[in-house]
């Protein structure tokens, strides 16, 4: 039998679930649809790539109640969405 590889994540993936995790709980808070948060919530379950997270995290931000959204300006997931905005823009 072979050994697998680990692989470990970057500390950009890691920030990119903690941020989808704390806005899908903020989402649910704000009562975007459970089909919308279910997939999210399982998808950081899995191995997802950064191009799903940054998805999944756009289409919950783009709904209704999620208009205005951020995070404490001057924060550190502040600054990190702030830094994904324009790539996530460019759609």
């Amino acid at each position: 039998m072979g050994k697998r590889k680990t692989v470990w994540l970057t500390d950009r993936d890691i920030r990119l679930r903690f941020i989808l995790f704390a806005v899908i709980d903020t989402a649910s808070a704000q009562g975007v649809a459970a089909e919308l948060l279910l997939p999210a919530q399982k998808l950081l379950q899995d191995s997802p790539t950064e191009a799903q997270l940054r998805n999944t995290l756009d289409a919950i931000l783009a709904t209704d109640e999620m208009y205005g959204f951020r995070f404490a300006p001057g924060s550190e997931a502040d600054d990190f969405m702030q830094a994904l905005e324009p790539v996530m823009q460019r759609k």
